[in-house]
């Protein structure tokens, strides 16, 4: 089983870009009785007897990996799920893709730590991959946004480490916002601030200064 609720989240959406997703969306709400998380993607997808394969630890297809012989992302989710008594239900259709949705419960004893999100969400939206990918996040009603695309046409290449650095500060706020009791206006970086629109819907809060800022 994993180490956190994060790096589950991590392997499952690991899972869409292994399968050809080229628009992935990740949904997380967290209330203090419920985490619901959804993942859905437009990859290969599976027939119902693949999806009955999916569920066994030592089942893998040899294609998305190629490398090992066994494949864990759904099985441990299942085993999670099972253990904490929460939800879960995926859909998916050859050719049009999957999506999967599970629901936990936060205070229960068995339930991994649900990590560090900020970082968690650096790792996958700067993965290299052929895709896009949005993130939507919200705490007890307070959200925000992520989208890959949006994030590149503002910050540039994020593989280069200036990009990463201010993508790390963009989540990092977000992540504060939302989580402290009390609403925290973000410092942001000049080169963001210096950009004369919105990151599309990211987080109205977060809204990009013109060139009469100072």
């Amino acid at each position: 089983m994993h180490a956190t609720i994060c790096n589950m989240i991590i392997d499952l959406v690991h899972n869409s870009i292994e399968a050809g997703a080229t628009e992935i969306t990740l949904k997380i709400e967290e209330k203090d009785s419920n985490l619901s998380v959804v993942i859905e993607d437009n990859g290969r997808g599976m027939n119902a007897e693949t999806l009955t394969k999916a569920m066994d630890p030592f089942y893998t297809d040899g294609q998305k990996h190629k490398h090992r012989k066994v494949g864990l992302g759904l099985a441990f989710l299942y085993q999670t799920v099972e253990m904490t008594h929460g939800t879960v239900a995926i859909r998916s259709q050859e050719g049009e893709g999957t999506t999967v949705r599970f629901n936990l419960d936060p205070s229960h004893i068995d339930l991994p730590e649900f990590g560090n999100f900020a970082q968690a969400a650096v790792a996958m939206i700067s993965h290299g991959f052929e895709g896009d990918l949005t993130i939507e996040h919200s705490v007890n009603k307070k959200s925000y946004t992520a989208n890959k695309a949006e994030l590149i046409e503002v910050l540039g290449d994020l593989s280069e480490m200036e990009s990463l650095i201010l993508l790390k500060q963009f989540i990092e706020e977000n992540e504060k916002d939302i989580l402290d009791c009390e609403a925290i206006f973000p410092v942001i970086h000049p080169e963001i601030r210096n950009q004369q629109s919105t990151i599309g819907n990211f987080n109205e809060r977060w809204a990009i200064y013109g060139k009469n800022d100072t």
